[in-house]
């Protein structure tokens, strides 16, 4: 074999990777922007509920904004999962007009577990 050869084969498998890096280095890029993305809003879901829980009165009202927000630019259905769950928590806030009992909380918390599970 000579050296043109080994030459001509290893720019073709470059080639052909840079071909299929070009091609998957964007949905990669978009899978990572979704993990952050969904990180972000179970975080804030997280700190809402438990801001609201504590009796904070705008905490209530920032929480219902931000499930509307992420259901607007819901990406998948994990996202989705999150978004139900906060919505059950914002309901039995509501429910309890800011001071729920016991049970409630208890169920809250759960919920709050399902969402950091996902």
């Amino acid at each position: 074999m000579h050296s043109g050869e080994a030459a001509e084969w290893v720019a073709a498998v470059a080639e052909a990777l840079s071909v299929v890096v070009a091609l998957f280095l964007p949905y990669y890029n978009q899978h990572v922007e979704n993990k952050r993305k969904l990180r972000n809003i179970k975080m804030l879901i997280r700190r809402m509920s438990k801001r609201a829980m504590d009796g904070e009165e705008d905490a209530l009202e920032h929480l219902g904004t931000i499930l509307t927000t992420a259901y607007l630019k819901n990406m998948n259905s994990k996202t989705e999962d999150v978004i139900n769950d906060g919505q059950q928590i914002l309901d039995i806030l509501k429910m309890s007009k800011g001071n729920p009992t016991e049970e409630q909380r208890q169920k809250m918390r759960a919920l709050l577990d399902e969402i950091n599970s996902i």
